[in-house]
């Protein structure tokens, strides 16, 4: 028998907030310069902006270790911290919601969390700039604070745990293949979000190769295809 759905558990950035361009135009544009510290490695523009594009939805320090060991970027700590900052600053600042949000969870009577690889001042900064906070207060989850970032559990387990129920209770929304692994590990099930992905295409199918059960690309298709599940 499957367990009454009866809460929401909302990723951050790419579900709520269209800020994952903002994030791939900034750390592409940070990033670019060390190429130039590597002969081999000068004329691979195109392919750090795929390799940031597929990583989104990692912690930042995550992606950077990442794409500083394939590109051989030599960062150093410093460059980590001014990258961080420069990141964060322009997806609470420059971000804008997710086309339809707003109306989307108003029509939702469910309880709703945020589970986020981001900063809690980035996530909280970021919602209410889109005057999304008071949705989700006192329901923010941050594995950047948790210290075990998605696709580890922990995040979507806190979530959960925040509200009083078991995972199975809850569904997720998620737009990455680390957040709908890290829901998945959780024991929650997932929908994939790809209305504000580069390529809807390639990103649905990672989703659902991730475990994700549907993907939709429209925030007015939210509330039905919530109803459907918590039936």
């Amino acid at each position: 028998m499957t367990t009454h759905i009866s809460h929401l558990i909302c990723d951050c950035d790419g579900v709520l907030l269209d800020s994952e361009s903002i994030a791939l135009s900034v750390l592409h544009r940070q990033l670019t310069p060390y190429l130039s510290s590597s002969p081999s490695m000068q004329h691979a523009g195109p392919a750090l902006h795929s390799a940031i594009a597929e990583r989104l939805g990692m912690m930042t320090d995550q992606l950077l270790d990442e794409v500083n060991r394939e590109f051989k970027l030599e960062l150093a700590p410093a460059d980590y911290s001014a990258i961080n900052l420069f990141v964060s600053r322009a997806c609470s600042e420059e971000v804008n919601p997710v086309p339809g949000v707003r109306q989307a969870l108003a029509a939702i009577p469910l309880p709703k969390a945020v589970a986020s690889n981001s900063s809690l001042d980035r996530i909280r900064a970021g919602l209410h700039h889109c005057d999304l906070l008071e949705q989700f207060e006192g329901h923010i989850h941050s594995g950047h604070e948790i210290g075990s970032p998605k696709p580890a559990p922990d995040v979507y387990l806190a979530a959960a745990a925040g509200f009083g129920v078991s995972p199975q209770q809850c569904i997720a929304i998620d737009d990455s293949v680390t957040g709908v692994r890290s829901a998945v590990a959780a024991g929650i099930r997932v929908i994939g979000f790809i209305g504000v992905a580069h390529d809807r295409k390639r990103a649905g199918a990672r989703l659902l190769a991730a475990g994700a059960e549907r993907i939709f690309d429209d925030m007015q298709q939210l509330a039905e295809l919530l109803g459907r599940q918590t039936a």
